[in-house]
């Protein structure tokens, strides 16, 4: 009993969270009364009393004597304005970010502090119990690993990826899996099976630039199409170029993309499932962060509503146990067997330990408990790093606010040079990722995106705070 109460306010508290974040309850607004919570919600006084012990604990709300419960000031004040709905060029065009990405390559492994975290910090990421998951493998397996895998991985793991795939709503067996080695090989598996060298690809914009790495390797061209920073892609653009045959396939990150980290609403994935089977044109979808949402309930996804195999769902482990591990795999649908033919030429079977290892992890741990932890966390750090932002940079700074994922999207005054400001503060040891290097076109010069992916210390906050400074020298 103890246990389902427990769970039961924590639910509620992520919910009133959330409300508060998308201005439901708006700063120095009046929460509801532990009396009307009770008889709302269907709980306790003392489950009520939980719930907002637990979020003043947090320093979303506070007590006043005789008044209630509010919003705290300290958190959402000053909230900065969202960036506009993303406007790039009706064009298709082809892909140069491999000789901007390789001035950020430079400073990798060196001393600095980062405001990237390509994924969830290794502090909050549950290291010790995959080193003890590594070393049953090791004892009980023998030499089992040593043997070159099957090609579509680990069967016990496969079967483990399948009962995950019920959290997004879809009964997937695991003769539909295959294990790669990370999402990006997932990604580019899946391009080269839908796609060839001068072909179109429709993405959001702007879009991760590992993606758009991936299109420019393989010969490829982008179309970007307008993405709103909370809904994500617009659909109807999207449909517009279906239409005019602009495109051969789209590559879409439609749960907390990087870097906008938008989600589309579940009934804008159902009607793009369905323009996909009426226009024939597969889609890659990437849900990497799908399962970081700070809202209780999981957004589905586009293959959660692809009835005639046209989406082709890649994911990986690598946000929410270990990037390191470099395991990730695809649901090709109807492309499931030629992707499987590349990724036999390409790479042949995925490392067979490490699917062992996590397949022991899942075994042995509750991942649903571990992804709950690592989302609290991560929402955490996420507004501490929106607080940081606020305070520290121009006032007139554009900022989005996802409900899930680990980017944060910042467009600076229209006078500031990100790629200046790079360099800037390469020279302090800080490191970001500037906005050009997320589109295949002359875009975003004055943005860039940060993260939430590090834990929130007194080095972060000094590094935001210096380039809120570098920043007001170029204006």
């Amino acid at each position: 009993m103890k246990k389902n109460s427990g769970f039961k306010y924590l639910k509620l508290a992520e919910k009133l969270q959330q409300l508060i974040i998308n201005g439901t309850y708006p700063t120095g607004g009046k929460l509801p009364s532990v009396r009307t919570l009770h008889q709302e919600q269907h709980i306790s006084i003392s489950t009520a009393l939980q719930v907002y012990a637990y979020l003043e604990k947090q320093g979303w709300i506070e007590a006043r004597e005789k008044s209630g419960y509010f919003v705290a000031y300290s958190r959402l004040q000053n909230r900065r304005a969202l960036p506009p709905v993303s406007n790039p060029a009706p064009t298709a065009a082809e892909v140069q970010v491999n000789e901007q990405l390789a001035r950020l390559k430079f400073y990798s492994g060196m001393d600095v502090v980062s405001l990237v975290g390509p994924a969830p910090d290794s502090a909050i990421l549950p290291a010790g119990k995959l080193r003890k998951a590594l070393s049953a493998v090791a004892r009980t397996y023998d030499d089992s690993y040593i043997p070159y895998g099957d090609i579509r991985g680990y069967e016990p793991l496969r079967q483990q990826i399948s009962r995950l795939c019920l959290n997004w709503g879809r009964a997937i067996s695991p003769a539909e899996i295959l294990v790669t080695n990370g999402a990006l090989e997932a990604a580019t598996l899946c391009l080269r099976a839908v796609a060839k060298p001068g072909d179109t690809i429709a993405i959001e914009s702007p879009t991760f630039f590992g993606l758009l790495l991936a299109i420019e390797n393989l010969g490829m061209k982008a179309l970007e199409i307008p993405t709103d920073p909370v809904t994500g892609i617009q659909v109807d653009k999207l449909e517009e170029a279906f239409r005019q045959k602009k495109v051969q396939a789209c590559l879409l990150v439609p749960n907390f993309s990087n870097p906008l980290g938008s989600c589309m609403p579940d009934p804008q994935k159902e009607k793009l499932a369905k323009l996909l089977a009426r226009y024939q044109v597969p889609l890659i979808e990437d849900d990497v962060y799908g399962d970081l949402h700070f809202s209780p309930d999981r957004p589905k996804t586009i293959k959660s509503y692809d009835l005639e195999g046209w989406v082709l769902y890649c994911s990986s482990f690598s946000k929410i146990l270990a990037p390191g591990l470099r395991l990730g795999w695809v649901i090709g649908g109807r492309y499931q067997e030629k992707i499987s033919q590349i990724k036999f030429m390409n790479s042949a079977a995925t490392n067979t330990i490490t699917q062992m290892m996590v397949h022991r992890f899942m075994e042995q741990q509750r991942i649903d408990l571990h992804l709950k932890n690592l989302r609290q966390t991560l929402n955490l750090q996420n507004m501490q790093m929106i607080k940081g932002i606020q305070e520290y940079f121009p006032k007139d700074t554009q900022l989005t606010q996802p409900g899930g994922g680990i980017s944060l999207w910042i467009a600076l005054p229209p006078k500031v040079d990100t790629w200046k400001l790079f360099e800037q503060a390469a020279a302090e040891k800080i490191i970001i990722t500037p906005g050009p290097l997320y589109s295949s076109q002359p875009h975003y010069a004055n943005c860039l995106r940060l993260t939430n992916a590090n834990p929130w210390t007194d080095e972060q906050e000094w590094a935001i705070a210096t380039l809120g400074k570098l920043i007001n020298t170029q204006l």
